[in-house]
């Protein structure tokens, strides 16, 4: 795995954002990525993903899964059903919104039901989800750099997230 590139985001001019970015050259890759991250979440933070597709975002929540100890099911995209929910170390939920036409449809499908719960809710095609989606969190933007590789742009927003960002790159440091 690559060093992470650390950088302060001052774009605002008020609140200062940390972001990592990561470039992938695997689907395991991708995955141990998201291990990583899963292994530092805890009740209630939530993950938005954003990319498109093919860009490996359930990869990524593969990865969550595993570090968050989930071995009840295999972890697919929840296209059809919008929301699987899995127990391991802390509840997971995992939600797919790239059927979802408009953001007022969000409050029907359940979803704000996760905000202040117990659950770690990690969201692909967060982009759809708009004003419903808590301020504090992480949001992981996938790209395409080649066929196989993917530049992974993690962004924290609330202190949670940021305690956990500020943790990989200590991890990446030493």
């Amino acid at each position: 795995m690559n060093k992470t590139k650390a950088r302060r985001d001052r774009s605002d001019g008020k609140s200062k954002s940390v972001r990592l970015d990561w470039v992938s050259r695997s689907p395991e890759e991708t995955r141990d990525y998201g291990e990583r991250i899963g292994k530092l979440l805890n009740s209630g933070d939530w993950i938005a993903l954003e990319g498109d597709l093919g860009a490996g975002k359930t990869h990524f929540v593969q990865g969550l899964a595993r570090g968050l100890a989930i071995t009840d099911a295999p972890v697919t995209s929840p296209t059809f059903v919008f929301v699987h929910e899995f127990r391991g170390r802390v509840p997971f939920a995992h939600v797919d919104l790239y059927r979802i036409e408009r953001e007022e449809d969000l409050p029907d499908l359940g979803l704000l039901d996760y905000l202040d719960s117990p659950w770690v809710v990690a969201i692909e095609w967060a982009d759809k989800g708009g004003r419903f989606l808590p301020a504090e969190r992480l949001t992981v933007r996938l790209t395409h750099v080649s066929e196989t590789s993917r530049k992974i742009e993690i962004e924290a927003a609330g202190a949670a997230a940021k305690k956990i960002l500020d943790a990989l790159k200590k991890n990446d440091e030493s």
